[in-house]
């Protein structure tokens, strides 16, 4: 049962990105969850969560998939997912799309009402840094 609920979440979280809604991307975190995108702070909250959230969306049209390659329940109350990501960023108004592809981690923790929420949320690419060798 925890695992299938693990997986309610992730796919609310992608189908979030993909629609390009902010509040039901916030929602997927608990809330004093904690967002760690790449080449930026750490965003502490639901607060800040839907600042750098909504400023992303706002800026890009996303396709955007997980591909978990493992979940573990640790505890009644906690868990976690490795995984890949791949992510189109197609800018709004004109632009080439960014690919992107990489790996992630994301700690859920079980909510008062039952449900699993992100707790924690990391990602980085697999891309090098430009001028960095291959």
């Amino acid at each position: 049962m925890s695992v299938e609920a693990i997986k309610e979440t992730r796919e609310a979280h992608v189908a979030a990105l993909n629609n390009g809604d902010v509040a039901a991307w916030v929602g997927a975190f608990a809330n004093d969850g904690v967002q760690m995108p790449p080449n930026a702070p750490a965003n502490v909250g639901r607060d800040s969560i839907q600042a750098w959230s909504g400023g992303m969306l706002g800026a890009f049209d996303v396709e955007f998939s997980l591909a978990p390659d493992e979940v573990e329940v640790a505890s009644a109350d906690w868990a976690f997912e490795r995984g890949a990501f791949e992510i189109s960023l197609t800018p709004k108004g004109s632009g080439e799309p960014i690919h992107d592809a990489g790996k992630y981690i994301t700690v859920y923790q079980r909510q008062p009402d039952g449900r699993w929420a992100m707790a924690r949320d990391i990602w980085n690419s697999d891309n090098p840094l430009p001028g960095m060798p291959h």
